[in-house]
């Protein structure tokens, strides 16, 4: 695979799934009981906001962006960007030189008896991600398709469980990223192996996909959950055939959850929007 997610580090499309996990992450933390969290394609966990790689695509919103939508933010999602910088949270904004992953913020947040399993299959982002997260018993990070987890580790020991798969969806010599189908065959997995756990699937919105998106809508709804929910963030630009809206299925979402991301996303939207097309929406 040659996708190396330096290059969107810290966009809008960061920022909305991210809110989204911390979110849930948060509702896990009501209960004492433990929980497992698994990330299937884990990445690197740091980012350089610095890095050629980085600069090149510029994607990152910005520290000037990132200062007016900062009131609106979780405040712990604002901490463990400031721990990732090495810097108190009131001066996070002149410290942003690095972004966090999704496994940084899941490691946040495992208590004692909580546990997380990391995959990631690009074996360069691999070392690069045990760098990071070295000296650590209470999380694995596998070399491994993390799609194959949701059969292999559920039903988890600890009862509770948050899945988050963000794969890259690359097309590599096909016309449709074949990571569409690998979702829902994960998904089936899980449901059977443990119907109730928070499941997350982050997925990019893009025009020339529309037919594959519209059959990939109509896979979700067929699957068994009870519970799901759709957040749909696009933040109305159509330049430089760059991305401009992503989605996120929330599988058994927990209980007012969707009313933060309106409340959260209503205030952020219009900071980051990029024209009068943009928009959000929850749909069940």
């Amino acid at each position: 695979m040659n996708y190396h997610h330096i290059y969107h580090a810290g966009n809008f499309a960061d920022i909305s799934k991210h809110i989204i996990l911390i979110l849930c992450l948060e509702k896990l933390h009501e209960k004492p009981t433990s929980f497992l969290a698994i990330d299937t394609h884990a990445g690197i966990a740091k980012y350089d906001l610095g890095d050629e790689k980085s600069l090149k695509t510029n994607e990152f919103i910005g520290r000037e962006i990132f200062a007016k939508i900062q009131d609106y933010l979780p405040e712990r999602y604002l901490k463990i960007l400031a721990k990732i910088n090495r810097c108190e949270m009131e001066n996070l904004i002149e410290n942003f030189n690095y972004y966090c992953g999704s496994p940084y913020i899941i490691r946040d947040y495992l208590r004692r008896d909580d546990r997380a399993i990391f995959a990631e299959l690009n074996r360069l982002e691999y070392v690069q991600l045990k760098k990071v997260f070295a000296g650590s018993d209470q999380f694995s990070i596998v070399s491994e398709d993390g799609f194959g987890l949701l059969k292999s580790k559920l039903p988890p020991l600890q009862k509770r469980a948050l899945v988050l798969i963000d794969p890259a969806f690359e097309k590599d010599q096909s016309t449709i990223s074949a990571d569409y189908e690998k979702i829902i065959l994960a998904l089936k997995e899980g449901y059977k192996r443990f119907e109730n756990g928070i499941y997350l699937v982050w997925h990019p919105i893009i025009e020339s996909d529309e037919a594959v998106l519209k059959n990939f809508y109509k896979e979700i709804s067929a699957l068994k959950f009870e519970k799901k929910t759709h957040v749909i963030f696009d933040v109305g630009s159509k330049d430089d055939g760059k991305m401009h809206a992503c989605g996120m299925f929330i599988f058994n979402a927990p209980w007012q959850i969707e009313e933060k991301l309106e409340k959260i996303f209503s205030r952020i939207l219009p900071i980051l929007k990029q024209s009068d097309q943009a928009f959000f929406s929850l749909s069940s």
